[in-house]
């Protein structure tokens, strides 16, 4: 429910916003090409009997395009991202060392990378309209698709459990965050937000950290 209120709240900010007058304007239409860092809380491979690693996964790293329709401070972008996780074997090891016992020190894990590719459309308000920085909050929705390789494990060099691969389509997704864009030349940008995924069995949650220039 927080979730929601808080979005509601950026919207309430948006609709205030686009119902001030802004006078004559004239759209402004970006494109662009951005590279994120995320850290991430996305469940792993579970266990029968056991639940899944709630944080099973490293930093990530990927990067988008975007497309920016702009009206004085208030904007549109609409983006699509890819990011790329790798499997924490420590994480892994902690997390299932009641289901391993004394042999979870011997565990090596292979595979089991997380892929994420969204689509996702955000509102921008210019919160400080400077001549080079301007900072804004940003909000919106979206859908994630996740794609989860193989894992095979092995104690002690013997072969141990294997999970298959899996996919999750079409999840729905929310976010909000802030930035600024900078103009020194080019118009680049750098944002920070905070991601919901609407996963099976449990939430997903990563920051992306999001540094690109628009053209």
């Amino acid at each position: 429910m927080r979730h929601f209120l808080a979005l509601a709240s950026l919207f309430c900010v948006v609709a205030v916003s686009a119902a001030a007058p802004l006078g004559p304007v004239t759209p402004k239409v970006g494109f662009g090409v951005h590279g994120n860092f995320t850290l991430g809380s996305l469940p792993g491979p579970a266990i029968v009997g056991s639940e899944s690693l709630k944080d099973a996964y490293g930093p990530g790293w990927g990067g988008g395009v975007h497309l920016d329709l702009g009206l004085a401070g208030l904007s549109l972008r609409l983006s699509g991202d890819y990011l790329k996780y790798s499997l924490d074997e420590g994480r892994f090891r902690d997390s299932y060392a009641g289901v391993f016992g004394g042999a979870v020190d011997q565990i090596s894990v292979q595979g089991g990378g997380l892929g994420i590719t969204s689509a996702s459309a955000n509102a921008k308000v210019a919160v400080m309209p400077l001549p080079v920085v301007r900072p804004y909050v940003t909000g919106g929705v979206g859908l994630a698709w996740l794609s989860m390789d193989e894992t095979r494990t092995s104690i002690a060099g013997e072969p141990g459990r294997t999970f298959p691969a899996t996919t999750q389509s079409g999840k729905k997704s929310f976010n909000v965050g802030a930035g600024a864009d900078l103009e020194v030349g080019i118009k680049l940008f750098v944002e920070a937000r905070y991601v919901w995924i609407l996963t099976e069995g449990q939430r997903s949650t990563y920051v992306p950290v999001a540094l690109g220039v628009t053209f």
